[in-house]
């Protein structure tokens, strides 16, 4: 009898000492856990600064232009030639850009030779004397944490115009800076068929270029 009630004590010890150490184990893995966690919570992407240079494979310029009275238009895209972006802690500071207008397209419906020709000759672009337009970043505005505010000076045939970018987005995550704006094409000395120009007014050209850039640094 005392034999049987020793050997019960002995095995109720052993089982209350695995389930205290299993307890324990548990405790511990749910203290790594969420450690694990709180790191995980705790880790943030560092901020861009310094100067980067366009990627100019990835990067776009879509352009449109329209009738001014009917509802006629054109569209398609210009490559970058070059560029780079400063920024600092994810702010732009800096930025200038060239454009090869020998690489302009129209693609609204079937491309057209006859209007891309027209455009790059001396009614518009001029591209045999003015190969490369350029956009030089000159005052910044912060406006929320990823969207500014800038003026720039834009070059088209020489002529340099100081215009308003009035939303420039910078997306961190993707290395990506976007923004959408107009320019008026005579400020450049490009008049053809312009309203005070055209002589038929169904024919006449709006002087407002859109441009929508999408532009990835490496």
């Amino acid at each position: 009898m005392r034999r049987t009630v020793i050997l019960f004590v002995l095995v109720s010890t052993y089982i209350f000492s695995s389930c205290k150490n299993e307890d324990k184990k548990e405790v511990s893995e749910n203290l790594l856990s969420n450690e694990s966690n709180a790191v995980e919570v705790m880790t943030v992407n560092p901020l861009i600064n310094g100067k980067l240079v366009i990627n100019t494979q990835k990067s776009s310029i879509f352009w449109r232009g329209t009738m001014l009275f009917s509802f006629g238009e054109h569209y398609g895209n210009v490559n970058f030639k070059d560029g780079f972006v400063e920024l600092d802690n994810d702010k732009i500071v800096g930025g200038s850009f060239t454009v090869d207008m020998n690489t302009i397209v129209n693609t609204d419906g079937d491309y057209s030779q006859d209007l891309v020709d027209h455009l790059k000759n001396e009614d518009f672009f001029e591209v045999n004397k003015y190969p490369e337009a350029t956009l030089e970043f000159k005052k910044f505005e912060r406006v929320d944490k990823n969207r500014q505010k800038i003026d720039a000076d834009l070059t088209i045939k020489g002529i340099t115009k100081r215009i308003e970018l009035f939303n420039v987005d910078f997306d961190p995550g993707q290395n990506k800076i976007s923004t959408k704006f107009k320019f008026d094409r005579t400020d450049f000395g490009i008049t053809y068929s312009s309203k005070g120009v055209a002589q038929v007014k169904d024919y006449a050209i709006s002087d407002a270029i859109e441009l929508e850039v999408e532009v990835y640094l490496n």
